[in-house]
C-alpha cells in the first residue's frame, strides 16, 4: 500500500471539498492519502457537506499505523479565515506551504508520491509570490533541469513541449534539444509508468497544416522533422509533423498513438479535456517522484457545496498509487 501526499490547494476553493469527498467517507482505498490543510477548515468543510468524515491528524505514522478509512491531515494553520469561493492574497502563503511541504517530504521518502488540487496562479503572485505554476516549481523544488507536463485519460495522452509561457515566446523554444529531450522523457515514461514496450508518439507541428511544406511557416521543416527522422534512425516510433487540426483523429488509421506532443498549452490540452474533463489525470513527467494532479481550477462557485466533482481527484490518486508501485 502507497502513502500519498496530497496538497489541498487554495483553500477558497474546491480543493478540500473534493479532498473530503474522495477520501473521507470511510471507503477502502488501495492507498492512504495525508491531506495537507487546516484540520479546522476540514471539519468547516465537512459540516458544510453534510459529510462525518473521521478525521485525524497526521504525526508522521508509518503506512502501516494508518486506516485508509479514515481522513488523514497534516495540519498546517491559514493565514486567515477561508471562505469558501473568496480567494484571499493572505492566503496565498498558507497555499505555497502546504505544496513545497508535500512535495519536499515526498523528495525525503516519507511519501511515495505527491497529488495536487487546484490553485489559483494570479492570487499568488498578487500576494508578491511569483509563480509561473505547478510543474515548474516542481522541477525547481527537486532540482530537475526538465519536466514534461502531460495529461492523461483512459484513452488519450497528450504532452507539451511548452506549457505556461505567452504564444510570442513558444518560438524561442521550439528547437532540436528542447524536441529531442522532451520525447525522451516522454518515452522513458511510456515504457517505465505506464507498461508500454514499443511506444508511438505522434508530434504535431507548430503552424497551421504542419507549415504546408514550409509555405506557412519554417520550423516544421527546419526543426522538427530533422529531430523526428534522427529518433526514427535510432528505432523510435516517432509520427510528426501532424497538422494538429486532425492529428487527433485516429479512425482509419493502422497505427495508434500512445501519446501526442503539443507544442503550446492550448494547441494540446482543449482536445482532452474536451473529451475527457472530469476523467483526466495531470502528470509531471521527468521527476524523481510521482506526481499527478486534477484537471481543473479552483472552481471557486462550488466551493463549500456538495456539487464539487471530486472524480480527476480519484484518478489523479490511483494513478499515482499504481505509478509508485512500480
Amino acid at each position: 500500500m502507497t502513502k500519498i501526499a496530497v496538497s489541498s490547494g487554495d483553500p477558497a476553493g474546491i480543493g478540500p471539498d473534493i479532498c473530503i469527498k474522495a477520501f473521507g467517507q470511510k471507503k477502502s482505498l488501495d492507498y492512504v492519502p495525508v491531506v495537507f490543510c487546516d484540520a479546522d477548515l476540514i471539519k468547516e468543510r465537512c459540516d458544510l457537506l453534510n459529510i462525518n468524515s473521521d478525521i485525524q491528524i497526521y504525526s508522521g505514522e508509518s503506512i502501516e499505523e494508518l486506516s485508509s478509512k479514515c481522513l488523514w491531515v497534516d495540519h498546517h494553520s491559514l493565514c486567515e479565515k477561508a471562505i469558501p469561493g473568496n480567494p484571499s492574497t493572505k492566503n496565498a502563503k498558507f497555499t505555497i506551504n502546504i505544496f513545497e511541504s508535500s512535495v519536499e517530504r515526498t523528495i525525503l521518502k516519507e511519501f511515495d508520491a505527491v497529488v495536487t488540487c487546484p490553485i489559483n496562479k494570479e492570487v499568488i503572485n498578487k500576494a508578491g509570490i511569483p509563480f509561473t505554476g505547478h510543474t515548474e516549481e516542481l522541477a525547481r523544488l527537486s532540482n530537475t533541469k526538465k519536466v514534461v507536463m502531460m495529461l492523461a485519460s483512459n484513452n488519450l495522452r497528450v504532452a507539451l513541449l511548452t506549457t505556461h509561457i505567452a504564444l510570442k515566446d513558444v518560438h524561442s523554444q521550439i528547437n532540436n534539444k528542447n524536441i529531442e529531450d522532451t520525447i525522451s522523457i516522454i518515452l522513458k515514461s511510456l515504457k517505465g509508468d505506464f507498461g508500454i514496450s514499443d511506444p508511438v508518439i505522434k508530434v504535431l507541428g507548430l503552424n497551421p497544416h504542419a507549415g504546408d511544406g514550409g509555405y506557412i511557416g519554417t520550423e516544421e521543416r527546419e526543426i522538427i522533422s530533422p529531430v523526428i527522422e534522427s529518433l526514427k534512425k535510432r528505432g523510435q516510433k516517432i509520427i510528426g509533423p501532424l497538422s494538429a487540426d486532425t492529428a487527433f483523429i485516429e479512425k482509419g488509421t493502422d497505427i495508434k498513438a500512445d501519446a501526442f506532443l503539443a507544442m503550446f498549452h492550448d494547441q494540446g490540452l482543449p482536445v482532452i479535456k474536451t473529451s475527457n474533463f472530469g476523467e483526466i489525470v495531470n502528470v509531471t513527467l521527468g521527476l524523481p517522484f510521482v506526481r499527478t494532479s486534477v484537471d481543473h481550477g479552483t472552481a471557486y462557485d462550488k466551493s463549500g457545496t456538495i456539487s464539487a466533482d471530486e472524480s480527476s481527484l480519484i484518478a489523479a490518486a490511483e494513478m499515482a498509487s499504481v505509478m509508485a508501485k512500480k
